[in-house]
């Protein structure tokens, strides 16, 4: 509606860059601090204390707007969901394929595919084998595709009316524009996250 708008006013749709930027900010903050899984290790009886706390020191070291390696983000990644999987009660299964190629000429913004993941581990059901979180990663130097799969939640009326999802979409707005695309999908049975970035 409001492209017809402004086809008749002659005028094109302003990103407001001070709004996206905070939103960058705070999607980041959000994986950086994930206040579902500090609320876990809270209660937690803190078996695995040291592993939570050189996870978190390793995210405090990152900067939001300095890039690093994909070698770096997913690290990050595995050691999220061994971490996760410590605190998280009724614990949850995992299947990871990655076949993403040249590792090493990619850079991406830290935490960029986290809140994908730990959307799925605070929302989804994937503690039968039949159903675990399903993360398939693959691109090129180019282009980065990854997808989430996971067990709804049939509490949840919408399974990704979320802050972190919302804010993610901001961040994705402001630091790759129209290089992107973020499909959410969801049936009776799974939901699934498809991001595409070109680099």
């Amino acid at each position: 509606m409001s492209s017809i708008i402004n086809r008749f006013l002659g005028k094109k749709s302003v990103r407001n860059e001070e709004l996206l930027a905070l939103a960058n900010r705070l999607s980041f903050r959000n994986s950086q601090l994930d206040s579902f899984l500090l609320d876990h290790f809270i209660r937690s009886d803190k078996r695995h204390a040291e592993e939570y706390y050189t996870f978190q020191e390793q995210l405090l070291k990152l900067q939001v707007d300095r890039l690093e390696s994909i070698e770096v983000e997913l690290n990050l990644l595995h050691q999220y969901l061994q971490v996760a999987e410590h605190f998280v009660p009724d614990g949850f299964l995992v299947k990871f394929e990655n076949k993403l190629w040249s590792h090493d000429k990619i850079k991406v913004p830290p935490l960029i595919l986290l809140p994908a993941i730990q959307h799925a581990v605070e929302n989804g059901y994937n503690t039968m084998s039949s159903h675990p979180i399903r993360i398939r990663l693959s691109g090129s130097s180019k282009l980065i595709m990854l997808e989430v799969s996971y067990r709804v939640n049939h509490y949840l009326e919408n399974q990704f009316n979320s802050v972190l999802i919302h804010d993610f979409r901001h961040r994705l707005d402001y630091l790759f524009s129209d290089k992107h695309n973020l499909l959410l999908n969801s049936n009776s049975n799974t939901s699934r996250i498809t991001l595409t970035i070109h680099l």
